[in-house]
């Protein structure tokens, strides 16, 4: 398997306000579109499942299937560069397939970006990787509390509701994401439980938290979240983690995050039980 540092992408290089809204453009094209099939869900529901029947369509975001794994860096930019030739040829959509297949090629391409623009050639530089998050969340946020309150008034009410974004079918997972409204009781997080759920990270599905940081931390979002997923690998003889979080602060569901990331959550955040 190929060394990671191969992505790796020196200090100067770092374009960190392009690379955060190379983030958002995909979670924005992808929000709009879920949230115009969410009008249609019966049909949306059986254009994924036609969408999802080819053979060509691999039934997944993860970048190991939609391009390949640990390639040469500049095989993830043509990709992306094709994503985006063909979202421009779906742009406006003319049907609701076309948003669902734009939808698919948004969410690929956020995978992609996430894996081999920003987690894997920001390795060295947690500084320049901690900026481009903490960007693109406040660029996405505030779309989401201007642009997109006022495509779809009805559906934010006076508050920003979380539009689920497209997931494939799986034995457990259907193909319309589970509400994350709750109606428990917040229970405190010890530092001993959060050593637990990083040890054994399966013990997080299924659950809800409410992530409430504390004044003055740099990622002060607040709201309901829940891990979706998550992947193991051996990179460089260790053990990597990633995880698909539904965090409602970000009014997108499914945001791919490291053990890093997990961890920041957990240690701010309360059990819904």
């Amino acid at each position: 398997m190929t060394s990671i540092d191969i992505y790796t992408v020196p200090r100067d290089q770092v374009d960190v306000e392009a690379l955060s809204r190379q983030f958002v453009k995909y979670l924005q094209i992808n929000a709009i579109d879920v949230q115009e099939l969410s009008e249609h869900p019966q049909r949306r529901d059986a254009i994924i499942a036609e969408l999802y029947a080819r053979p060509e369509t691999k039934p997944t975001f993860w970048p190991k299937d939609t391009v390949g794994a640990d390639l040469p860096p500049e095989k993830y930019d043509e990709y992306l560069a094709q994503v985006d030739a063909a979202i421009e040829q779906l742009t406006p959509p003319n049907s609701l397939e076309d948003r669902v297949l734009r939808s698919h090629l948004a969410s690929a391409a956020v995978m992609v970006v996430y894996q081999y623009k920003w987690a894997y050639p920001l390795r060295a530089h947690p500084d320049l990787r901690n900026q481009v998050f903490i960007r693109y969340n406040a660029i996405l946020n505030d779309w989401i509390k201007n642009e997109f309150r006022v495509l779809y008034p009805k559906k934010t009410n006076g508050m920003v509701h979380n539009p689920a974004t497209i997931t494939p079918p799986t034995a457990v997972n259907p193909l319309s994401p589970p509400p994350t409204h709750h109606s428990g009781k917040p229970k405190a997080i010890t530092d001993s439980e959060v050593e637990e759920y990083l040890k054994n990270p399966q013990t997080l599905l299924g659950k809800q938290f409410l992530h409430a940081p504390p004044v003055g931390v740099e990622q002060d979002y607040t709201g309901l979240w829940e891990a979706d997923s998550y992947s193991v690998r051996m990179l460089d003889g260790r053990v990597d983690y990633e995880f698909l979080v539904r965090l409602e602060a970000f009014g997108v569901d499914l945001l791919p995050m490291g053990m890093g990331d997990m961890e920041f959550l957990l240690k701010h955040s309360t059990l819904v039980v």
